[in-house]
């Protein structure tokens, strides 16, 4: 039976991530199985292929060679012109992303995570103690990772810099990856690398909303506020240019990280996030303290 026809999407962007290529492709079959009323199991027996390795295919995690693509085109009667838009995302998520050069330094989560973060167009985040890695200087990079945090070797440290920075291009790509960021006052205020770098750090922070308000949305959260939602719980929001792709929530803390994608959860963090905001500067209230605590680092 031929199936309906429904309304296109743009085909997919050939510059995006190979991780949300990979889980926008997983989604699309998933979602046609799901039409269909297929079970995982019943489309492993028709194809000939685990149950493990259909599931693997829909959450992005397993790549999809080409005949296998094939074959769940014609079990789940694709038509023509999505199966070439699929076609696409798998060619897309086979690519080899600059980050799986550094897949012996970071464990695998980290590693998706960095290409959730390429793929995306907005980030919301919210840190209470140090600038998000996307805004830092390399010299604020760099006091972070030599102040003693014993899960990273001296030798390492190069390397991971070298990530931090790699990461920020993503901001100059076109079209730019647009951040909103929350920080606590007190991120603004330790003096990471002393107050030289610090300085430096809060005058890139100013010059960013000053130069490009539309891309670089930064609210500060004062002392003042006291107790507020997301208060001691530093967390990203990653919202991505496909409508099929749902967000993700990236957290991490000294000895562990993890990637939320249950939708329930997600909106828990996107309405603590929306309370936050509410309770911090305004855009121009945020740049005038920027601007003021810089100069008390001279």
């Amino acid at each position: 039976m031929a199936r309906a026809p429904r309304t296109r999407k743009a085909p997919a962007n050939p510059a995006m991530s190979p991780t949300v290529q990979a889980m926008e492709l997983g989604i699309r079959l998933r979602e046609r199985r799901e039409e269909l009323g297929m079970t995982a199991v019943g489309v492993g027996r028709s194809s000939g292929i685990t149950q493990a390795y259909v599931s693997g295919v829909e959450i992005g995690k397993v790549k999809l060679p080409a005949d296998r693509l094939a074959q769940l085109v014609k079990i789940y009667e694709i038509d023509d012109q999505e199966a070439a838009e699929l076609e696409a995302l798998r060619v897309g998520a086979m690519a080899r992303a600059w980050w799986h050069t550094y897949k012996q330094l970071f464990p695998a989560e980290f590693l998706r995570f960095l290409g959730y973060e390429a793929g995306a167009d907005h980030v919301r985040t919210y840190q209470s103690e140090l600038i998000d890695g996307l805004l830092q200087t390399e010299a604020y990079a760099r006091a972070i990772l030599r102040g003693g945090n014993t899960y990273v070797r001296l030798t390492e440290t190069e390397q991971r810099i070298e990530v931090r920075m790699a990461r920020q291009r993503r901001l100059a790509e076109d079209p730019p990856l647009r951040i909103t960021a929350i920080f606590g006052e007190g991120t603004i205020r330790q003096q990471v690398g002393g107050p030289a770098v610090m300085r430096a750090q809060l005058d890139h922070l100013a010059d960013l909303m000053t130069r490009q308000p539309e891309q670089f949305q930064i609210h500060i959260v004062p002392f003042s506020a006291g107790a507020y939602p997301a208060l001691g719980a530093p967390f990203q929001i990653l919202s991505f240019p496909s409508t099929r792709v749902p967000d993700l929530v990236w957290q991490e803390v000294l000895t562990s990280s993890d990637i939320i994608d249950q939708s329930t959860r997600v909106a828990d963090y996107t309405i603590t996030f929306g309370e936050t905001l509410e309770r911090a500067l305004s855009f121009d209230e945020s740049l005038a303290l920027i601007r003021q605590v810089a100069q008390e680092m001279t």
